[in-house]
């Protein structure tokens, strides 16, 4: 915001009355911050009703959480509701170019029972694309690229500091991160396979009868 001086109050003596005074409307600003939150969280649900609607789409149902599930936001289950996975997704505006920024709680060595995260790559004229990791292949990725930054000094020689956060950026992608667009085969073989299992566990018990 510029900075004004007030001489409303008289000019007598060189600084005599004044007083210092912010031009622009706080409420503006306030405005627009919750302006930027509310467009951030419109990207979030954006990618989770993506990653919903990719998942019917192929013959399963799937279901958003209630918001702030610090876990999770998409439960997905076959079509008979025998075995459900739980599914964390991450989404990339259109206007990012850079990458998927993550918080710094994510680690290879303490997974919160959510066994997929899916990256969600929002596109302006077309559908988005998904990466589909198992949560410890992906937390392994991210602790990687972390590490690799940390051991890189700064221009100055200087070591770097652990900024808080966490990020898997365009760059980082690797061939074999890019065989993960678009293939969904890790979660259906978890639904496919618990699927079997339990059908499997049944058929001994109706034989019984």
């Amino acid at each position: 915001m510029r900075r004004e001086y007030d001489f409303s109050h008289g000019t007598r003596g060189k600084h005599a009355g004044k007083r210092l005074r912010i031009v622009g409307d706080k409420r503006q600003r306030n405005g627009s911050n919750s302006a930027a939150k509310m467009a951030k969280n419109l990207v979030g649900t954006a990618g989770e009703y993506y990653v919903c609607a990719e998942l019917c789409r192929m013959g399963y149902l799937a279901l958003l959480t209630p918001k702030n599930n610090p876990l999770f936001d998409v439960v997905a289950t076959n079509v008979d509701g025998t075995t459900s996975v739980s599914i964390q997704v991450k989404t990339r505006s259109v206007d990012n170019t850079q990458g998927w920024k993550l918080g710094n709680q994510i680690s290879p060595t303490d997974t919160p029972g959510v066994p997929f995260i899916v990256l969600v790559n929002l596109h302006e004229n077309k559908l988005p694309d998904f990466y589909v990791y198992r949560y410890s292949d992906f937390a392994s990725r991210v602790s990687e690229v972390f590490q690799n930054y940390i051991a890189k000094p700064k221009r100055t020689g200087e070591p770097r500091k652990d900024p808080g956060f966490r990020w898997f950026d365009e760059v980082n992608l690797s061939d074999a991160d890019r065989a993960r667009m678009n293939n969904w085969q890790p979660i259906i073989h978890a639904l496919e396979r618990q699927s079997s299992v339990r059908l499997d566990r049944k058929i001994p018990a109706l034989r019984a009868r």
